[in-house]
Order: structure tokens, then sequence, then C-alpha cells
């Protein structure tokens, strides 16, 4: 499982990360991914939209264990056209410090969190089995944001 230390060393990360490459971005948020539809801008929408991955999780854990049904399945492309649609009028700049902002209530909501939470196990929903809530903190959160990033860097060279 991972560690409360490994989740926050692992989104201060992707912030060095994105904070080296802000300049680039501002000024080629428009750029196309090399991959798929989105450009700069629609791929940061849908970071910012998850950029609080610690809320997020333990939230799905207390509505697990309060018995409550997940909401009505939708596509991975159902979702992340709503997160891209409803930042729609953010600049580039803004898309950016929702991600800080985001990042930086993660990190504060962590060390909140009763250790009970980040061992919870939890279904991981369109795929078999399950996993740690830490886990899917630190998969679903900074893994997914490098991998994302990763695409925008390499729309910026």
């Amino acid at each position: 499982m991972a560690t409360r230390d490994e989740i926050v060393a692992a989104i201060r990360a992707v912030d060095t990360r994105l904070d080296g490459l802000k300049p680039r971005i501002l000024a080629q948020g428009d750029a196309p991914l090399k991959d798929g539809t989105w450009h700069v801008r629609e791929a940061l929408s849908h970071l910012a939209a998850r950029a609080n991955g610690v809320d997020r999780v333990a939230q799905r854990v207390r509505d697990t264990q309060a018995g409550k049904a997940p909401a009505a399945p939708r596509t991975i492309d159902e979702i992340n056209a709503d997160q891209v649609s409803e930042r729609s009028t953010k600049s580039v700049a803004d898309l950016l410090d929702e991600i800080a902002r985001g990042h930086a209530a993660a990190i504060t909501a962590i060390g909140e969190l009763d250790q009970a939470i980040l061992d919870a196990m939890l279904p991981l929903g369109f795929r078999p089995g399950e996993s740690a809530a830490s886990d899917l903190m630190l998969g679903g959160g900074p893994r997914h944001d490098n991998n994302h990033i990763d695409q925008i860097e390499a729309a910026l060279s």
C-alpha cells in the first residue's frame, strides 16, 4: 500500500514538473497532443478536474462503507468530455492554478485522513479486482497525471 509520504511526494513531483513546463504550456496551450483529439488545454482541464484525488477516493470509501450505491455508470469518454466542457471558458493559466489548488488541498486532506480510509479496499469498478484506497490515490492521481504530462510535453516539443 502507498504511504502518505509517497503520495505527497508524488503530488509535489507533478507540481514541480508542471512548474518547469509552465512557460511552454502558456505559450502553446492550443497545441494538439500527438495522440487522440485533445489539445494541451483539454488535457489540463482533465487534470484540473481530478486534481484532488485524495478527497475523491476518500469520499468513495465513505460512500462504500455507508452502503451508498455508486453513481450510474458512465464511459470514460463521457466523464472526460464533461470535465473539459465544464472548464471551456478557463484560460490555460486558470487551469494550471486549479491544478495547483487541487494538489494543495489533496496534500492537506491526506494529512487529516484516518489510516482506516487509506487502508480500505475498493472495487476497481470497470476492471475486476480491488485496490487499497491509498494505491488508488497514488495511481489515479500523480501516476495518472504524469501520463498526461508526458503527452503534453511531447506536444510542446
